[in-house]
Parts: structure tokens; sequence; C-alpha cells
């Protein structure tokens, strides 16, 4: 059969036309993956940033804890900058660097041990809804997962701070979504 010139000359602008769409398409697909990269990098630094504090509040609270409170609260102090390591790695799989601004939680006024378990309760919780609002910015999955742990290894935190407030068992227990506005336990159960 023989070639049609005007079919052949057809095909080949199509392709050509095809190829420019394609290397326009390219172009914006890499600058949106590149300005999603810089969000997620910011929404990142923010969390570290928050758990760079969170770290320094349980370090300022120690000194006001004994027995399994304080053995309770060195782990969970440890966790925190385990948080901070497995985030700054997050930013560096980004291609990012970790940059957080400098944020501090307030403690003034801990005088005894169940005021600094009620102020680690407020940190954790404070923590758990930070994080969950951060995963909802974030447009990379591995993250989003990150955070996700990371928020329920907190929910973890309160059940124990819970039962160190004077929770009982059924008390402690999270509700079936920690969101992080759960209130510490009422006088009533200590």
């Amino acid at each position: 059969m023989a070639r049609n010139p005007i079919t052949c000359s057809l095909f080949g602008l199509l392709a050509v036309a095809a190829l420019l769409l394609a290397g326009c398409g390219g172009a914006g697909t890499t600058t949106t993956a590149v300005s999603e990269k810089a969000a997620d990098a910011e929404t990142l630094n923010n969390v570290l940033a928050r758990q760079q504090a969170a770290v320094r509040a349980y370090e300022r609270t120690l000194p006001l804890l004994s027995g399994p409170a304080l053995v309770g609260a060195r782990e969970f102090r440890a966790s925190e900058q385990e948080h901070v390591d497995a985030t700054v790695k997050a930013l560096r799989g980004l291609g990012e660097r970790a940059e957080p601004e400098e944020e501090e939680i307030e403690s003034e006024g801990l005088k005894t041990q169940a005021d600094g378990l009620g102020f680690l309760y407020e940190v954790e919780s404070a923590s758990i809804a930070y994080d969950l609002r951060a995963i909802s910015h974030l447009t990379a999955s591995w993250p989003r997962s990150l955070l996700g742990s990371v928020a329920a290894d907190q929910a973890q935190h309160l059940v124990v701070l819970r039962q160190a407030l004077g929770a009982d068992v059924a008390e402690s227990i999270p509700e079936a979504f920690e969101d992080g506005t759960s209130p510490p336990p009422s006088k009533e159960s200590e």
C-alpha cells in the first residue's frame, strides 16, 4: 500500500504537537513539585520547631518529678527527641534544610509534681492537635505517615499522663479519635 503524504504529514504534526504539549506539562509539573516540596518543608520546619520546644519543656519539667512519673517523663522526652531526629531526616529526604523558627512553650509557675504532669499533658495534647493539622497540609505521603505515627505516640503518652494525674484505667483510655482536645482528668478522679 502506498503512503499517503497528507496522512504522514498529519501524523507528523500530531506527534510534534504532542511533544510540545508534553514538554509544557512537564515544566508545570516540575514547578508544582518544587513548590509542593517547599511547602512540605515549611510545614515540617514548623512541626520541628514545636517538637524542639516540647523537648525543652520536658527538660524544664523533669526536676519537678520523682518516681514513676520521672521515669515516664524521661522516656517521653527521649521520644520527643526521636521525633525531632525523624523530622530532620524527613526534611533531608525532601532535599531541604532543617530551619525551624525558635518556639518556646511557656511553663511559668510550675511548683509541684502535679503542676508538672498537668503541664506535660497540655504539651502533648497541643502537639497532637498541631501534628494532625500539619498532616493535612503535607503533599508527600511519607511525611504524613511520619506525623501520623508521631501523633499516635503522643496519644500513648497522654494515657500514661492521665494515669499519673490520678485517672483510673477506664478514664485513661483515649477517645476513639484522639485529637488533643481531651481535658486532663478531673480532680475528682485523683
